[in-house]
């Protein structure tokens, strides 16, 4: 029988991938700002400018 040789297996590393997708502070407040607050001005200009906040009289 011939002997075998152990190869060692390879690791890859995967943390040259994701440093590039890295969130900063900046952008998590301008998603927060597109997706939290955003929706609420539109709803709000759009309610004001049916009548909705005006008293009925």
């Amino acid at each position: 029988m011939p002997s075998r040789k152990v190869k060692k297996k390879e690791t890859i590393k995967n943390t040259d991938v994701f440093n590039d997708k890295k969130s900063s502070p900046r952008t998590a407040k301008i998603v927060l700002f597109v997706f939290g607050i955003g929706p609420l001005l539109l709803m709000s200009l759009f309610l004001s400018s049916r009548g909705f906040f005006s008293p009925p009289g």
